[in-house]
């Protein structure tokens, strides 16, 4: 089966606030990994496919959070658990930089 993904995922955890677009309140969850492309977290409530949604996210090494804005592409349920995965369509140029060095450091330290 040939791979679809134009990204390579990093199998990292860390903290993730989310907001579907037409909600006010944030949840919270826990990535499972992430790419330049996007993010999969476990979600505390399900989201469905193509729910707009509005995330932040940081590393301990970083100041700040990471702002981005992206569609749910996949969402699952697994072991009792909800799952979504999501492609990012905005993020701040700024922001963009610091998650590709990051990942850069994740996939040289491989």
């Amino acid at each position: 089966m040939q791979e679809k993904r134009k990204f390579p995922r990093a199998d990292l955890v860390f903290s993730v606030e989310y907001r579907p677009l037409k909600e006010e309140q944030p949840h919270t969850g826990l990535s499972r990994d992430l790419s330049m492309g996007g993010v999969s977290f476990r979600t505390e409530v399900p989201l469905e496919k193509g729910v707009p949604v509005v995330l932040s996210f940081s590393f301990p090494e970083l100041d700040g959070a990471i702002q981005a804005t992206g569609r749910v592409v996949r969402a699952w349920e697994e072991e009792g658990h909800h799952y979504a995965a999501m492609k990012f369509t905005a993020i701040h140029q700024d922001d963009l930089s610091i998650l590709q060095n990051h990942l850069e450091q994740y996939f040289d330290a491989e």
